[in-house]
C-alpha cells in the first residue's frame, strides 16, 4: 500500500509540474532596447534578426527592425507600434513585409494594419498570430519577437 501512494504521490506531483510549464511567465513589461526577431524561412539560432523596442507610454511601445538573410534577398521587416494587452498578448498596429525567393512568387508579402502577437506555453517569445503568407494560403510565416 506505502508504494502505491509512493507511485501515486509521485505522478500527482509530476502533473503538478506539467500544469506550471504549460505557461511560463511573461515579463510584465516589454523591455526596451535589442530583441531577437525571426521569420522561420531565414533562419533561427545564429541568423536573428533584431528589432528596437522603446517605451511610448504605460502600455504603448515603437518597434521597428529586421532580418535579412546572408545574401539579403530574403527578409521581413516590421515597423510599427506594440500594445500590451496583458504579458502575454500585444497588439501590433503598423506594417510587417516578409520577402522569401520561394514564397508568393518571390514578391513582398504587405501585412499593414492591427495585428495580435500572442506568447503561448512556455515560449519565450510574442509569435504573429495572423500567420498566412500572401502566397493564397500555400504557407505561413511564423514572425516571432522574443523576450
Amino acid at each position: 500500500m506505502k508504494r502505491i501512494f509512493s507511485i501515486s504521490s509521485f505522478v500527482l506531483c509530476s502533473l503538478a509540474g506539467m500544469a506550471q510549464e504549460k505557461e511560463a511567465p511573461a515579463p510584465a513589461t516589454i523591455r526596451e532596447g535589442a530583441h531577437k526577431f525571426s521569420l522561420q524561412w531565414i533562419g533561427w539560432g545564429e541568423k536573428f534578426g533584431s528589432v528596437d523596442i522603446k517605451k511610448l507610454n504605460d502600455s504603448t511601445y515603437s518597434v521597428k527592425g529586421e532580418q535579412r538573410s546572408d545574401d539579403k534577398e530574403d527578409f521581413v521587416t516590421i515597423d510599427g507600434n506594440l500594445i500590451m494587452l496583458t504579458p502575454r498578448r500585444l497588439r501590433f498596429e503598423g506594417t510587417i513585409q516578409t520577402k522569401v525567393r520561394h514564397n508568393n512568387n518571390n514578391e513582398v508579402c504587405d501585412k499593414t494594419g492591427n495585428y495580435t502577437f500572442f506568447a503561448s506555453g512556455v515560449r519565450k517569445y510574442w509569435r504573429l498570430q495572423e500567420m498566412d503568407n500572401c502566397d493564397k494560403g500555400n504557407a505561413v510565416d511564423y514572425v516571432d519577437i522574443f523576450f
